[in-house]
């Protein structure tokens, strides 16, 4: 297993276990990588896969590509009826509620980095829900830092060698 696809892989676990204490579906999830995916106005074929290893974290199956289609659409659907900032700033509540700002910041990161790096509009997106999480914008240079230095040494992104490829099983982790 990559570095970067073990510190996504850790984010998602703590992600779903805190939702499911929280009382929460993992939709704010979705949206917070379908946000961050679309930023720059499209969601391209290496962000798609890197959705896919999420969304079968999150639902705990394996997708067919129709299925993976369908929850961006949907999502998609969402944001823009709710307008990007309001969708943001929902999903930034709904992790300060769960007590996990950080894990989601971590799995945006790995999302924006699954393509051709981190855009200004992806990086903009994050810093939106960032800060309406209440989450320095020290720390998260701090956590893209941390993100990018788990990257393979060629620099590649992530997808050019490999998904991120997250086991289906991140419901039993503990925070």
């Amino acid at each position: 297993m990559t570095e970067i696809r073990a510190l996504v892989d850790d984010a998602i676990g703590v992600l779903c276990t805190r939702f499911e204490h929280g009382g929460y579906n993992p939709t704010p999830i979705v949206d917070l990588g379908v946000l961050v995916a679309r930023a720059d106005g499209k969601v391209d074929v290496a962000e798609k896969k890197a959705l896919r290893d999420v969304f079968e974290a999150l639902l705990d199956e394996r997708l067919s590509g129709e299925v993976v289609e369908h929850l961006i659409a949907a999502s998609l659907e969402v944001i823009e009826m709710a307008g990007v900032e309001p969708r943001a700033r929902l999903v930034a509540e709904i992790l300060k509620d769960c007590d996990a700002v950080e894990q989601g910041i971590v799995l945006a990161l790995g999302i924006a980095f699954a393509s051709e790096g981190l855009s200004k509009s992806e990086r903009a997106v994050i810093d939106l829900i960032a800060d309406a999480a209440g989450l320095s914008p020290e720390r998260v240079d701090a956590l893209a830092a941390q993100v990018k230095s788990k990257l393979p040494e060629d620099g590649s992104p992530v997808s050019a060698r490999d998904s991120l490829h997250l086991p289906a099983s991140k419901r039993t982790t503990t925070p």
